[in-house]
């Protein structure tokens, strides 16, 4: 089994991978404006979509960099800024899910989101227990 800083010196990989993810999906939807109807329901439109630049930039891409580079440098800081990612990324998530469910479109981006949370909890677990 692995030692307890053979896991810790390894859980930075994810929030910088999910930082690295936000800042491609985001050039990808301005960059190519097609590739948002992925991400749309007939009755939401993209300006919802696009107003969510502004809390990923600083909580979701933002976050995931400085919770990294915490991770990283084993930084005292580091639990608080993966609770407050984790909270984050919860909240956006369930946002996500009760407007797929009410629009009845936009899943792909709710499954993106349900996946980086059930990895955030990964971490959060990892990061407590070794």
């Amino acid at each position: 089994m692995k030692s307890e800083s053979d896991w810790k010196s390894w859980l930075f990989l994810y929030p910088l991978l999910q930082g690295l993810g936000g800042v491609g999906w985001w050039c990808l939807l301005l960059a190519v404006p097609e590739s948002r109807v992925l991400f749309l329901s007939e009755t939401l439109s993209e300006r919802v979509l696009l107003a969510f630049w502004l809390p990923d930039g600083v909580v979701f891409v933002g976050g995931s960099f400085v919770l990294a580079y915490g991770l990283w440098r084993q930084r005292c800081w580091a639990g608080p800024v993966l609770y407050f990612l984790t909270g984050g990324i919860t909240y956006v998530s369930l946002y996500c899910l009760s407007l797929s469910l009410a629009t009845q479109g936009g899943w792909l981006g709710t499954c993106l989101m349900l996946v980086c949370l059930g990895l955030m909890l990964l971490v959060v677990f990892l990061a407590k227990r070794f």
